[in-house]
């Protein structure tokens, strides 16, 4: 049994084989709708029960093919949604319902919740001050200071 999406249609395609001729000649069984999520029994009638049993492999792998693009377009998209949200709650300003923030919220709350289940912490957040390579930290020398250790910092030595 071979499996053809074409068009707007899935096509089973039966393969008998002719000893007399020596050759083999497909025929066109069953075709159903390509964007069909799930199929009737009554739409498997003319196969055969290995054939349905081989259809159901093919049909559930091209199932779980199509979810996993579609979860891989979501994630693809976020970052862009997000933007546009943002630019939309810039516009808006406080003329948003407090219902509408609370469930923006929510699902954002959702969301990094999501990320950190899956392993993907917040990052951190990058150091306010800039140090050149190979110069003090001039905010570690702040600590020290503030912490009575000494005005200036000085290498180990």
């Amino acid at each position: 049994m071979q499996f053809r999406e074409q068009g707007k249609k899935i096509q089973c395609i039966r393969s008998t084989y002719d000893p007399a001729n020596k050759r083999s000649y497909q025929k066109v069984v069953a075709t159903f709708d390509r964007w069909e999520s799930k199929l009737s029994l009554d739409d498997l009638g003319v196969l055969t029960e290995a054939e349905r049993r081989e259809f159901a492999a093919w049909f559930y792998v091209r199932e779980a093919e199509k979810a996993e693009r579609l979860t891989h377009e979501h994630v693809k998209g976020a970052v862009s949604n997000l933007a546009h949200l943002k630019d939309a709650i810039m516009t808006k300003g406080a003329g948003m319902a407090d219902d509408e923030a609370g469930a923006i919220w929510s699902a954002l709350a959702d969301v990094a919740k999501a990320l950190r289940k899956v392993g993907h912490p917040k990052p951190k957040r990058a150091s306010r001050y800039f140090t050149f390579p190979g110069r003090a930290n001039f905010s570690d020398a702040a600590v020290r200071s503030a912490d009575g250790f000494s005005s200036v910092a000085s290498p180990d030595v």
